[in-house]
């Protein structure tokens, strides 16, 4: 029913034939069809806003569809929920967390589903089987730990364990690697290969292409809440695949950047921060020059974009823009001199998410200049400006009244975007831009941070995505528990070297052992 013969064995665990689901008068899913096989990962690609949230809903039973049935090991079902979901084993991990940081990993796994004995927890049953749910990974998590005590690749591996308390049966994971480190994917890939080995079936969705090739089994590419194609991965190319995500051809993903390094734009000098994740760091970011940030989860990258722009507080060294010392940064005064900051959290930090597209991105307007008349706001000004924004960066759908929860999390990030181009900054800063983020909105987001530097802005672009770095920097940091491990440039900027110096090497790429670049 899915379209394809899959690599997997078995009849399917779970079969979505010919499901519609509309909100009012849009059709957001079409007669999609999706069948999800034992010992097969099955990946799942699609622009963002293509419908693969509402797919994940129908097989979670979240979302209701209009039309269509459902197929659990071969057997139609009515009245589908989450209860239903769960009892067959199907599970999902999606972006945003369940989990409650105050309880302990155990009680995280077994919330809502603690075994008693008169009325009592068994609390010993309840670590016990936790901790022999992590031996079954293969990872090493304390069971008795805080939850908001654990990084965040650590919080997805005990979400992910919760999901394995029943049969097996099948796991969804949405963009399981957006957020994580080199080090915490490789955990993450080794996972899925034990559960794919141990008969559940997989549906993985992703943006990144090395994920899909290593990982999947086969591919379905929705578009516009259509599936456009099925593919047995052995069978079909790169460049067939992204066709089909986008509807046209794509060219070369990574631009080339013309590096034309001019002033010291922003410099730091001995940064320190007042909780340790920033020791003693010195370094200058020029005019016309990308400059990449990478390391490992923790090893202090984001506090170093976060305190250039005064959301970090310090406890030593200086920090210059233009030449000018600047005391006690703010995200104020930082903004008053020309930077900017896009956050890694759109949806926690940056982001008013119930209110509009409009709402979010005028917000940067409304004190430059020729926006406001005797006191007044030019609204049709502002909303001519706001809406060449958004089609410039190809916002959908292009409803400036949609609230921003409404939209998918590539759109969220260039509303995001568009906010901070709405001033004429020269640094921008931009943390873990792509992170679940389709295709074609990173060759989007890619050609504005070409366009930016080479009309001489200053760009920091922290990322945890290592080809993003390798292809799009000119200068590449790399940071090991708050420190500054190496500055690299030209032939230097290779994989090898920016991993092994993540881990805390300091040799060059030709020394760096394959078991740090893929451990």
């Amino acid at each position: 029913m899915s379209g394809i013969e899959g690599a997997g064995l078995g009849p399917p665990i779970i079969t979505l034939s010919n499901i519609v689901k509309r909100y009012g008068s849009v059709t957001v899913i079409k007669q999609v069809s999706l069948a999800l096989r034992p010992q097969e990962v099955h990946m799942l690609m699609g622009e963002n806003g293509a419908g693969k949230s509402t797919l994940v809903g129908a097989l979670i039973g979240t979302v209701s569809p209009e039309e269509g049935e459902i197929f659990l090991r071969g057997e139609c079902v009515h009245h589908y929920d989450p209860a239903h979901a769960r009892a067959a084993g199907i599970n999902a991990v999606l972006q945003d967390f369940t989990l409650a940081p105050s309880l302990r990993v155990y009680e995280n796994m077994f919330l809502g589903r603690e075994p008693t004995v008169g009325g009592i927890r068994r609390v010993a049953s309840m670590r016990r089987r936790a901790a022999e749910v992590f031996a079954e990974l293969g990872v090493q998590i304390d069971v008795d730990r805080k939850i908001g005590r654990l990084s965040r690749g650590e919080q997805q591996i005990v979400e992910i364990a919760s999901a394995l308390l029943g049969e097996p049966g099948a796991l969804l994971l949405d963009e399981p690697t957006a957020a994580l480190s080199h080090e915490e994917s490789e955990k993450l890939f080794a996972v899925v290969a034990r559960l794919r080995s141990q008969g559940w079936a997989i549906l993985y969705i992703t943006h990144r292409m090395e994920e899909m090739r290593r990982l999947g089994d086969v591919v379905t590419v929705i578009r516009d809440g259509t599936v456009i194609r099925h593919h047995l991965l052995s069978e079909a190319s790169d460049e067939q695949i992204i066709a089909s995500m986008v509807g046209r051809e794509l060219t070369s993903l990574y631009p080339t950047i013309v590096h034309n390094p001019g002033r010291v734009a922003l410099q730091t000098d001995g940064l320190s921060s007042a909780d340790g994740k920033l020791i003693d760091v010195t370094v200058q970011f020029r005019g016309g020059e990308v400059l990449g940030i990478g390391g490992l989860v923790g090893c202090g990258k984001s506090e170093l974009a976060r305190a250039c722009f005064g959301l970090q507080k310090l406890s030593g060294g200086s920090l210059t823009v233009d030449g000018q010392l600047v005391t006690s940064p703010t995200p104020r005064s930082m903004l008053g001199r020309g930077v900017v900051y896009l956050s890694q959290d759109r949806r926690g930090e940056a982001l008013a998410l119930s209110r509009s597209i409009m709402d979010n991105i005028e917000i940067g307007l409304l004190s430059g200049p020729g926006y406001t008349r005797f006191g007044l706001l030019r609204k049709k000004r502002i909303r001519d400006a706001v809406s060449a924004l958004v089609d410039k960066l190809d916002v959908r759908p292009r409803r400036l009244d949609l609230r921003v929860d409404a939209l998918s999390g590539g759109n969220q990030q260039k509303v995001l975007i568009g906010r901070a181009l709405t001033r004429d900054q020269q640094i921008y800063i931009f943390d873990e831009p792509t992170a679940g983020v389709d295709v074609g909105a990173r060759q989007e987001i890619y050609r504005l941070v070409k366009q930016l530097c080479e009309q001489g802005a200053a760009v920091i672009l922290v990322s945890s995505d290592l080809q993003e770095l390798l292809n799009l920097s000119h200068r590449v940091v790399v940071m090991h528990r708050g420190r500054i491990q190496t500055e690299l440039t030209g032939d230097d900027i290779n994989e090898a070297t920016v991993v092994g110096a993540s881990f805390g090497s300091s040799q060059s790429g030709s020394s760096v052992t394959q078991q740090q670049v893929t451990h």
